[in-house]
């Protein structure tokens, strides 16, 4: 069993490897989401006492819609309560195969930071690659809680309102909103959801939330905001978060075929080493390198082409570092294409496990 499949890109049901390409477009979906979103939102920018995070976002409001966009936290949780649902890997061989990559990584960073700390590297640098190399691991913790909640979340399924615990535990628990999208993608893998109602009424919660409660028009946080909207996640995330759900489940047929594309599948097969390098390539990258999009202020519309331009090189350093983030455990099985799951309402026509 390969790591990715602690992230349900495929488990093991009766000595086989399963596989749904719906669920594999959305997770690719996600993945390429969040990857973009960071290497795009993320500045470096260079002062008197070091490097310090910036945002175009902070200077450019009009890029603020595409946060809506890239962020895509909600589809990867929604996936991963799908996954959990089909999934017979105890929970605890789950947390290991997590585990082990994260301390791998965070290793290689120690290293890096007692490098940087002979060469006099300022505290204020050290600070800032810190916060964003490990600021996404936060990720893993909720997984890890949800993937350890999974008894509560299967009782929970064999209700209609069972979505509705985790929406009210928001106002207790703002990271509950995770939860909600995990136990539709929970209840996604033995019923059909329609897409057309959770989009509409995503989109529609989400312009009032913004409008009259006060709540952030970025999905994202912005440098020097008083509020946003992931941390922690608000109300706003949840209604961003079952919008995105209703829209995937809503164009399914198109997300099917592309869970099917040679590309989808190589990125799935490697969705969590790419989550926990992608920042990393960033930092290494903004570190090694001193030109225009990097570590320049991103104050003007120039600065996102010049951004741009970088971004096959992340890329490129990436795929560089994922030997690193993979881990095997001794078993291994390939991955083959069987009918598992109902297809969302959307995709009645079309043969989405």
């Amino acid at each position: 069993m390969e790591l990715h499949q602690s992230w349900g890109g495929s488990d093991r049901c009766g000595g086989a490897a399963l596989r749904n390409p719906f669920v594999d477009g959305v997770r690719f979906v996600a993945v390429v989401g969040v990857v973009l979103g960071h290497w795009l939102v993320t500045a470096f920018v260079q002062g008197g006492d070091g490097l310090s995070v910036d945002s175009p976002l902070r200077w450019m409001p009009g890029l603020v819609p595409l946060t809506w966009v890239l962020q895509t936290l909600g589809l990867f949780f929604f996936v991963g309560g799908f996954a959990s649902a089909r999934s017979e890997t105890p929970w605890w061989v789950r947390l290991r195969q997590l585990v082990v990559p994260v301390v791998v990584l965070l290793g290689c960073w120690v290293l890096v930071f007692a490098g940087l700390a002979v060469r006099g590297i300022s505290q204020q640098t050290v600070m800032a690659v810190g916060y964003i190399v490990t600021t996404p691991l936060w990720f893993l913790g909720v997984y890890v809680v949800l993937l350890a909640l999974r008894p509560v979340v299967r009782w929970l399924d064999q209700y209609s309102w069972g979505v509705l615990v985790p929406v009210v535990l928001v106002f207790f628990v703002p990271y509950a909103v995770w939860w909600a999208a995990w136990q539709l993608g929970y209840a996604l893998a033995r019923k059909r959801i329609p897409g057309p109602p959770l989009l509409v009424g995503g989109v529609v919660a989400y312009l009032l939330l913004v409008r009259f409660g006060g709540f952030p028009v970025s999905a994202v946080g912005i440098p020097g905001a008083a509020l946003s909207n992931l941390s922690p996640p608000t109300f706003a995330a949840l209604a961003l978060a079952f919008a995105q759900i209703g829209l995937v489940l809503t164009i399914a047929p198109v997300l099917t075929r592309l869970g099917e594309s040679s590309t989808s599948r190589w990125v799935n097969a490697r969705a969590l080493p790419i989550f926990l390098v992608h920042q990393s390539a960033l930092v290494a990258v903004s570190l090694l390198v001193r030109a225009p999009g990097l570590s320049s202020p991103p104050d003007h519309p120039g600065w996102v082409w010049q951004r741009l331009a970088w971004l096959p090189v992340f890329a490129l350093v990436a795929w560089g570092c994922l030997p690193a983030a993979r881990w095997r455990s001794w078993r291994r099985a390939a991955p083959r294409s069987v009918p598992s799951a109902p297809a969302p309402a959307a995709a009645e026509r079309t043969p989405v496990p």
